[in-house]
């Protein structure tokens, strides 16, 4: 392959931001191989494009076997101990979310000694975008990776959004499509697009989130119809504790009560019109073939949206028991995880699903669609009221089907503390490990000088992690 179509496979904005965030990298190319170990082409290295190698990695661009997956192996110049183990990291492009390009994880790792494959979902606004996309790629990258001099072992890497469908993805390999096709599910996975699947052997999660779980508390029940006139259910209000000229809030437990027992409501009634509206399409019925737009006012497919513990901190404050935290001293002390994350939500985050990007009927129902019940609740310390299996996108049910050694690395300055414990209880690994970097964000960065190189401190506690003795 030379310069010319390496650039036209990978396009010019992802080779250009490859060599804009690693500067001085080679690139080249080569073919992974299908499953059962035969190659998808002649699979020769050619000869290396783009600048020349940097002291410390050189990357290889990967071909997958289609088009919606690219793959750049992040190698460390010399075998290293570490060399044993493998990296797959996963991130998808999915429509409405910026795709960050060539992020921390692949670069930070493979500088600490491991071979990292990272493989890069491309999707285009108005794509679907099921949850089992991409995980014909994501196996024949784990095929790739064992295939390489010296690799005995293949871990998982997801992080923030990407966390879903990795730990989707290790449970579906692990446990073939009964993983997937649970009685409760709301969009059952297809048999052939869940069978065969490489495993890897272990999971890493990177401040992971619920991701469908997350939906039903972005649902604004101060809503009725199109209109948001239920002042007795308004966040934003005074009256209910809200203080606006700090973007806080305090609210009481009769109000949280009767605000999440609307939410939960409003949530489920979303998902009922929506299936109502499927099957008519299915009959052929509705106004269009095959699917139909879908708008949604008060709530949100494209992020968090609103939700009460955005703006009242004592929800989603700490976990409920003690777990490693990493200091800015240097220190590992087992004790609560509490977070240090700021207010982030005002009135302009009321959202609407479908308010961009081609969002669709089947692509809700698939992705953002959960069931809620009667206790469904956020607490200072849990996640209460969501029936878990009912999104094949919701990471604490997809959890229940991981039994590999698992680490999920909760960043305090983020949202995600208390999910992040959700899931790791959720998971059924005996060797699991929840870890909190203190003072960090979601970006790996401080979110105080006083926290110093958050970003060295976790991804050399997860080099520690995948180096223990007897893991791997």
């Amino acid at each position: 392959m030379n310069e010319k179509n390496l650039k036209a496979r990978l396009g010019i904005g992802a080779l250009a931001a490859l060599l804009l965030l690693n500067p001085g990298l080679r690139v080249s190319a080569q073919q992974a191989p299908a499953e059962g170990g035969a190659r998808l082409g002649p699979g020769e290295v050619t000869a290396p494009t783009g600048p020349v190698d940097n002291d410390q990695l050189h990357v290889t661009y990967v071909r997958l076997g289609s088009n919606r997956a690219e793959g750049f192996l992040y190698e460390p110049k010399g075998r290293g101990a570490n060399a044993r183990v493998a990296i797959l990291y996963a991130a998808p492009q999915v429509p409405a979310i910026a795709d960050i390009g060539f992020n921390p994880p692949p670069v930070e790792l493979a500088s600490r000694g491991y071979r990292v494959l990272y493989v890069r979902h491309i999707y285009q606004a108005g794509d679907l975008a099921m949850p089992l996309d991409g995980f014909a790629e994501t196996s024949r990258g784990i095929s790739y990776l064992r295939s390489l001099p010296g690799v005995e072992r293949v871990v998982l890497v997801g992080w923030g959004l990407s966390a879903a469908s990795t730990t989707l993805y290790a449970s579906v390999a692990a446990n073939g499509p009964a993983a997937c096709q649970y009685p409760q599910v709301l969009v059952p996975c297809k048999t052939e697009e869940a069978s065969g699947l490489a495993k890897p052997d272990g999971l890493v999660l990177l401040d992971p989130g619920l991701a469908a779980a997350d939906k039903p508390f972005a649902v604004d029940p101060a809503y009725e119809g199109n209109g948001r006139t239920r002042q007795d259910l308004d966040e934003y209000s005074a009256a209910n504790g809200y203080d606006a000229a700090t973007g806080t809030a305090k609210y009481s437990a009769d109000f949280r009560k009767r605000y999440y027992a609307a939410q939960s409501a409003r949530n489920n009634k979303v998902v009922d019109d929506a299936i109502a509206r499927r099957k008519l399409v299915d009959e052929g019925k509705g106004p269009f073939l095959g699917d139909e737009p879908m708008s949604v006012p008060g709530t949100n497919s494209t992020g968090s949206g609103s939700g009460l513990f955005k703006t009242d901190l004592s929800l989603l404050a700490h976990t409920k028991r003690p777990h490693i935290l990493l200091k800015a001293d240097g220190s590992q002390p087992m004790e609560i995880i509490r977070t240090t994350r700021k207010p982030s939500s005002g009135v302009k985050s009321v959202g609407r699903t479908g308010q961009c990007c081609g969002y669709t009927l089947r692509r809700f129902m698939a992705n953002d669609a959960i069931r809620t019940t009667k206790d469904f609740a956020m607490t200072e310390d849990d996640v209460l009221g969501v029936e878990w299996r009912s999104s094949n996108l919701s990471v604490p049910g997809a959890a229940e089907g991981v039994a590999v050694p698992s680490l999920v690395m909760s960043m305090t300055c983020f949202m995600f503390v208390v999910p992040s414990e959700v899931i790791y209880d959720h998971l059924a690994a005996k060797d699991k490990t929840l870890v909190g970097v203190e003072g960090t964000g979601h970006l790996f960065t401080a979110c105080g000088p006083e926290f110093g190189d958050t970003k060295k401190r976790t991804f050399d506690y997860i080099t520690s992690w995948l180096s223990k003795s007897g893991r791997f």
